[in-house]
């Protein structure tokens, strides 16, 4: 059973950037993740109309289950201490960008990178993206030019007008809106 009025204090206290005293960011994010795991946790932060610090607020719940589910792995237990860490090293709010849904090797050789200082949180992210090679990107243009039975010229003014979107946060979320 969820705790809602739980729930709402711990998503007060991330919204404010705070840690409760008497507890480290590593213990507040698991009890966090425990206490939200069962409730679909955008969506009632949509239906609650706190929207502003989402991403903040998924990243501190992933952040929890990133740190529980290590606890539990032996693996990734003796991986973080091959690379020099006695125990799970201490996250904060501002690490916890780089977690996504990947497989927690993954997740800790991202946060152990940007601890060893090898970038920021937008370049150690953008490392990990899989960059296409002129041939695989020569093959997805003419597939979409296909799909969409557009010319060329076309086909660049969709790109371009693709990156406004993406880029417009705003822009796109109006353009979804519309799309229902």
């Amino acid at each position: 059973m969820v705790d809602f009025d739980a729930v709402d204090k711990m998503i007060d206290i991330v919204e404010s950037g705070e840690i409760p005293s008497g507890s480290t960011f590593n213990d507040f994010a698991i009890k966090f993740y425990l206490e939200s795991k069962a409730l679909p946790l955008s969506k009632y932060l949509r239906n609650k109309g706190k929207t502003k610090r989402l991403p903040k607020i998924m990243n501190t719940r992933k952040a929890g289950e990133v740190l529980w589910m290590t606890e539990k792995d032996e693996d990734t237990i003796k991986f973080l201490k091959r690379r020099g860490y006695k125990e799970i090293p201490k996250l904060d709010y501002t690490c916890v960008m780089l977690l996504r849904k990947t497989d927690l090797l993954s997740n800790w050789t991202k946060i152990l990178s940007y601890f060893e200082g090898k970038g920021t949180i937008e370049e150690i992210n953008n490392s990990t993206r899989t960059i296409l090679l002129p041939d695989e990107k020569e093959k997805l243009e003419t597939f979409v030019i296909k799909e969409l039975n557009v010319n060329q010229k076309e086909y660049d003014w969709l790109i371009n007008k693709y990156s406004q979107i993406i880029d417009n946060k705003e822009v796109g979320r109006a353009i979804r809106k519309l799309m229902r």
